[in-house]
């Protein structure tokens, strides 16, 4: 089975891959810029097949117009597990900083969420196997790339893969918009899974009886009630990169 991903930075990003997992790039007719001489250059490199056909066929074959004319065909997205979790934890040299999604279900939330963790240097993402978003186009288009990057476990019980996280020796902190106690005053420096509950529920139940701490952020405007999911991630995920920064310079 192929999966397709689309738009500019995605398809660099794989390209830029040393073993890329492309089987061809598909690029709209007339389509122009600097990047697509990247394109060519490494795909030519690469030995992957480049090809052009009309604006049309890559909308069908996308789903969408939004693929600013450049798709790519690659082998199935390949989840990591909670065995592997563990092993690329044992190797960490600094504080591990994770991500786990409850129960995510729209795509373009995912895709934030992923393209926001690596960003602030988290070291993975994980979601639950069943009802919630899995990688499709839609999440590595949304992702710009960092898919390529940020690896994504996938386990079949979140609450219990948080146990484990628990016993080796990470913090697990919830989020929350009516937990009292704010990002900002928590200690985010130190190894911990960051949970950020579903968008329309927030953590599951007996996910968030697995965290340490249940944290807020605070908001300017009550009336709006939260942030969604993605946006939520993003300000915690940079709140304990600053925090991070602070202790490395010990400001």
């Amino acid at each position: 089975m192929t999966e397709i991903i689309y738009g500019r930075h995605p398809v660099l990003a794989a390209l830029r891959q040393p073993d890329t997992p492309l089987e061809e790039v598909i690029v709209a007719q007339g389509v122009k810029g600097a990047w697509l001489h990247e394109v060519k250059r490494l795909a030519r490199a690469a030995g992957v097949r480049l090809r052009l056909q009309e604006r049309a066929a890559l909308d069908r074959v996308c789903g969408t117009p939004n693929h600013q004319g450049i798709l790519a065909r690659r082998g199935s997205y390949v989840y990591r597990d909670l065995g592997a979790l563990l092993d690329d934890l044992a190797i960490l040299t600094g504080p591990a900083l994770l991500v786990a999604a409850d129960s995510l279900t729209d795509p373009m939330n995912l895709g934030n969420l992923c393209r926001s963790a690596f960003a602030a240097g988290a070291h993975g993402l994980i979601i639950p196997k069943d009802r919630a978003a899995g990688v499709t186009p839609v999440v590595a288009k949304a992702a710009a790339g960092a898919l390529e990057y940020l690896p994504v476990y996938r386990v079949t019980n979140l609450a219990d893969c948080l146990g484990r996280l628990k016993d080796a020796g990470l913090v697990i902190v919830g989020t929350a918009a009516d937990s009292p106690q704010t990002i900002y005053d928590a200690d985010l420096n130190q190894p911990l899974a960051l949970v950020i509950g579903s968008e329309d529920k927030g953590m599951r139940p007996r996910v968030r009886q697995q965290c340490d701490l249940v944290v807020s952020i605070p908001m300017a405007a009550p009336e709006i009630g939260s942030l969604n999911a993605a946006t939520s991630g993003a300000v915690a995920l940079f709140e304990a990169r600053r925090q991070r920064i602070m202790a490395i310079f010990k400001i």
